[in-house]
């Protein structure tokens, strides 16, 4: 990866293989692998490098739109400058909250959480749709938080328990089944990644965990809908859309009290989540779909390699909060939710979509009571 700095912001851009594996996977039909092996050296070099300038062109608009939402500095707070300040000494002028929250980034040893290498295999082995059970049972007895909950869950009357407590792990994973053991699992896992020491957001932090396991479980269900996903895979991406906005919560709790009004975060955080959760992503060393997805996911449109996975993430950050789990602003309005750009893409119905919404809500609303 090239490192690159771009208006103050730190930037990566693939190169060589990676880059060429990006192109290859534009689209699933193989076409732009092949097109790339049938190229002649100087050919496929030049078809890298316009790629790259496309890639670049994407992260520089993206960071120059975050840079451009800073709000104006409020007349009452350069009214704050002392007055009685000697003419020859001039008062620094206030950042804006965009400048303060990436000053923080650069300059502060931040506390990131971090998964167990049993949550890093986990996250690696249920997004196969041809994993191992038993590899995975293995796994799950070497966390003992892990065990516990899974116990949990096959005593709960959701998953035909309640009457005795499961005999063993395999009992308890033999009630659950597999299929609903897989989306539990992840949510038990990653929810350790939403574990940022916050001393005075712990509220902000328990509804963004809400809003993407609500858009984790939409973007399950709308994944079964579009022939070529995963849905566990769809599920994970949707897990963790939103991540970046758990660092700026952190990074604003970290602030001095009072430095910026609400409205002022509320704009930053938007401009800023995409940026801050691939960067993240990025250093905890997810695949490059995940990266994506945090980057692209208020504009499915402008995505890579991973169009689909990206829409489907898009819709169902829109869904959920349409039905009441997060208040982010989508700038989509009160439209029919068929028309936007997400679902073109995917060529999903009206039809489709209103069952995906009532299905995924019955689902989240089930799962938020065990997780």
């Amino acid at each position: 990866m090239a490192k690159v700095t771009y208006r103050g912001v730190a930037l990566e851009l693939p190169e060589g293989a990676e880059l060429a594996r990006l192109v290859g996977g534009v689209d699933a039909s193989g076409g732009a692998a092949a097109l790339l092996g049938a190229l002649d050296p100087a050919g496929r070099e030049g078809l890298l490098e316009l790629f790259g300038a496309v890639y670049q062109a994407g992260l520089h608009a993206g960071v120059a739109a975050a840079q451009d939402a800073a709000v104006a500095v409020p007349t009452a707070a350069v009214a704050q400058v002392p007055r009685s300040a000697p003419a020859s000494e001039e008062a620094p002028l206030p950042r804006s909250a965009i400048q303060a929250v990436v000053e923080r980034y650069r300059n502060s040893e931040l506390t990131l959480p971090q998964l167990p290498e049993v949550g890093i295999e986990l996250n690696q082995r249920l997004t196969n749709p041809d994993f191992d059970i038993a590899a995975v049972v293995d796994l799950i007895r070497r966390d003992a938080t892990l065990t516990a909950k899974v116990m949990g869950l096959g005593a709960s009357p959701f998953f035909a328990g309640g009457a005795r407590p499961p005999r063993s792990l395999n009992d308890a994973i033999v009630r659950v089944g597999s299929r609903e053991l897989v989306k539990y699992l992840m949510a038990f896992t990653n929810r350790r990644l939403f574990s940022f020491r916050s001393t005075t957001s712990g509220a902000l932090l328990r509804d963004l965990w809400q809003h993407s396991l609500a858009t984790a479980v939409m973007s399950e269900q709308i994944a079964s809908e579009v022939p070529g996903l995963q849905p566990s895979t769809a599920f994970l991406h949707g897990l963790l859309h939103d991540i970046g906005r758990a660092l700026l919560i952190q990074i604003f709790d970290e602030l001095p009290t009072g430095d910026f009004g609400p409205d002022e975060v509320t704009r930053t955080m938007d401009a800023l989540h995409g940026q801050f959760g691939a960067t993240l992503l990025r250093k905890w060393r997810f695949d490059e779909s995940f990266k994506e997805v945090a980057m692209f996911h208020h504009q499915p449109q402008k995505a890579f390699s991973n169009m689909d996975l990206v829409s489907v993430v898009a819709l169902a950050d829109v869904m959920v909060c349409r039905i009441g789990f997060g208040t982010e602003q989508h700038g989509f309005g009160d439209e029919d939710v068929s028309r936007h750009p997400a679902a073109k893409l995917l060529g999903l119905s009206p039809e489709a979509l209103a069952f995906a919404q009532q299905q995924g809500r019955r689902n989240f609303e089930a799962m938020a009571q065990l997780t």
